[in-house]
């Protein structure tokens, strides 16, 4: 639930760079939720607590399916297959530790930046059990769904203040937007949306424009959020609200998806990366932000993950990711902040890892409230690798080298649904399918094991 930022009044009063884009997304949406639902942030804390003390399982990669509803008034905001999939490339490249910038994470953090071993698949049924390739596509009326004129908006920032960072200055925001800001319209189809699929068995992700706009003009607003999860047993009876599970799910800024995306506009070098989305997954898993949303007496409920006053999101133009280094705003635990991490605001290209803990939260959720996901998983292919042979590259464009292996090999190829899609003799070889999860029969005269392989 990140990136609410207000970028027309800092570009047209303060005339700032686009790093000082103020990120606030998670505190709306949290408001919004205790305004509707007095107690929901007691019962998501239960649900965070509980999950913290479960041991959840590292013996098997889990797999989420996906399904991406863009909506679209422009044809710009109609983003293209290439970009979805890109994004889900990088999903899992983040969540595997497989992202190239992993090799960027600082000494001192080493020892506890880990593989998810969390996975992400476009869904290949809907539900009615038709096939699908998990991505719809929905023209809109809307020109935005954020319906509220900069000009109103300034004069409400005006009567509240200007300092964001300061929560009374926010929470005065929120509470004269009131109910005149609504952010769950584009899912539903009767306010120009597209009804959510089964929330409890797909990951649902709404791309979709959430601009200011203001005579013609449009300024980005919120790049995304997301609900955290919740368990239906720490709720009072009677107060489960009845449409939490119509709306569950992510919105991603439709100029936020993926790498390159050639809408990026004033968000380049900012929110380039296509990781806007894995860190509202964060949040859809059950992580908070990393500096507590408070100073450094507040806490994201993590041990791992050192204390920090405020987020990392740079004021200044940097030229490295080394130049953020400095940045230690609680020097009482002897750790810099940790800009590294995923639930930062820091800039996304600097972003390259989920600590343990974290890690160990996301998949006592995924085990927990959100277990309906893993239905969808494969189950009679496990991961069973040998450490005599490697599989080059992995992510892979498609061409895939086999090293280590006898002279007679059989490799069988399967896709995420577990159905046979080609077979080689060969140890090096060509798949030509959809970006995905695949996977690996191997067999020769020493070995017999499975491998996952990632196709971009």
């Amino acid at each position: 639930m990140k990136h609410l930022f207000f970028s027309f009044f800092f570009f047209c009063f303060f005339n700032l760079s686009a790093q000082n884009i103020n990120q606030c997304g998670d505190r709306i949406l949290k408001h919004q939720l205790e305004n509707k639902y007095p107690g929901i942030t007691e019962i998501i804390d239960k649900s965070f607590k509980s999950a913290k003390t479960k041991s959840p399982q590292k013996s098997a990669v889990l797999s989420i399916p996906v399904v991406f509803h863009v909506i679209y008034n422009k044809e710009a905001e109609n983003v293209s297959d290439d970009l979805l999939h890109d994004q889900i490339a990088i999903l899992n490249e983040d969540f595997r530790r497989l992202n190239e910038n992993a090799i960027d994470t600082r000494e001192i953090f080493e020892n506890i930046a880990t593989d998810a071993e969390i996975e992400f698949f476009l869904a290949e049924s809907d539900p009615e059990g038709n096939a699908t390739n998990g991505i719809t596509r929905t023209f809109t009326e809307r020109e935005t769904f954020i319906d509220i004129e900069i000009t109103d908006f300034l004069e409400i920032i005006t009567e509240c203040g200007f300092d964001f960072e300061n929560p009374a200055v926010f929470d005065c925001i929120l509470e004269t937007l009131g109910s005149g800001l609504e952010i769950d319209e584009m899912k539903s189809a009767e306010t120009g949306g597209v009804d959510a699929w089964d929330t409890n068995s797909y990951l649902n992700i709404w791309v979709v424009n959430v601009s200011l706009e203001s005579a013609g003009a449009q300024q980005p607003f919120i790049l995304g959020f997301a609900y955290p999860p919740t368990e239906a047993p720490n709720w009072p009876e009677g107060t489960i609200p009845e449409d939490i599970e119509s709306k569950d799910g992510v919105v991603l800024h439709y100029q936020v998806v993926g790498r390159n995306n050639p809408e990026i506009g004033v968000l380049a070098g900012i929110n380039d990366q296509g990781r806007t989305a894995v860190h509202e997954v964060g949040h859809y898993l059950g992580l908070r932000h990393i500096w507590g949303d408070g100073d450094c007496s507040m806490d994201d409920g993590i041990d791992d993950t050192p204390s920090a006053s405020s987020n990392s999101q740079s004021t200044v133009a940097i030229s490295m990711c080394s130049d953020l280094h400095i940045k230690d705003s609680c020097v009482d635990d002897l750790l810099p902040d940790m800009l590294e991490n995923y639930m930062d605001y820091s800039l996304e290209s600097c972003q390259n890892m989920f600590t343990k803990e974290q890690v160990d939260l996301m998949r006592s959720m995924l085990e927990g409230p959100r277990s309906g996901l893993l239905s969808n998983s494969i189950s009679n292919i496990e991961n069973t690798p040998s450490q005599n042979l490697v599989i080059s590259p992995n992510p892979s464009s498609g061409q895939i080298n086999i090293l280590g292996v006898n002279e007679k090999i059989q490799v069988k190829i399967y896709n995420r649904a577990g159905a046979l899609i080609m077979q080689t003799d060969k140890a090096s070889f060509s798949i030509m399918s959809q970006p995905g999860l695949y996977f690996l029969e191997i067999t020769d005269s020493n070995h017999h094991y499975f491998e996952r392989i990632m196709i971009q």
